[in-house]
């Protein structure tokens, strides 16, 4: 009796097994016919090759290192992705937000704001009796050696508001 309940068992496994692959055959057979990739052939014809990208500028290839460490410092969590500022910073003064970097250029010279880096930055109460604003910048000092502060004072002097890039 052993024998015959798992040879039945055997029979049904085997049954149901062969209808699966059958039907996924099936269907794969139907998507084969029904899609226009059976179809197509590699080509033999011969495209003209890609040119090379010119070499950066010294210039464009040092912007693009500062907006590397830009990023990497992450100072876009204040002075957001683009340099725009904005980010709320109760009791500061002027306007309780994070300065724009935008423009740069015309507030500092560079010496000033590779000075304003590596010396960080507390923004001043509204008040004398207002508490102190949250966020502040800090020291860079430690962190960045001389290249990459050239490099980001190069990429932050760069940034210009909408109607400066257009002139």
């Amino acid at each position: 009796m052993k024998d015959r309940g798992a040879r039945r068992l055997i029979i049904l496994v085997a049954a149901v097994w062969s209808a699966l692959f059958g039907f996924y055959g099936f269907l794969a057979y139907r998507a084969r016919l029904w899609s226009p990739l059976w179809a197509i052939q590699p080509t033999r014809r011969a495209y003209a090759s890609i040119p090379e990208r010119p070499p950066d500028s010294p210039a464009l290839a040092q912007m693009r290192r500062g907006r590397r460490l830009y990023q990497e410092m992450r100072c876009g969590v204040c002075h957001g992705s683009e340099g725009r500022g904005g980010v709320k910073n109760p009791n500061a003064d002027p306007d309780g937000k994070v300065p724009t970097l935008l423009d740069l250029s015309e507030a500092f010279t560079r010496r000033d704001l590779k000075d304003k880096i590596l010396k960080g930055s507390r923004p001043p109460p509204l008040g004398e009796s207002a508490p102190e604003p949250p966020l502040e910048m800090p020291a860079w000092r430690a962190v960045l050696s001389e290249d990459e502060l050239e490099d980001l004072t190069a990429f932050l002097f760069s940034l210009k508001s909408g109607q400066q890039a257009g002139n």
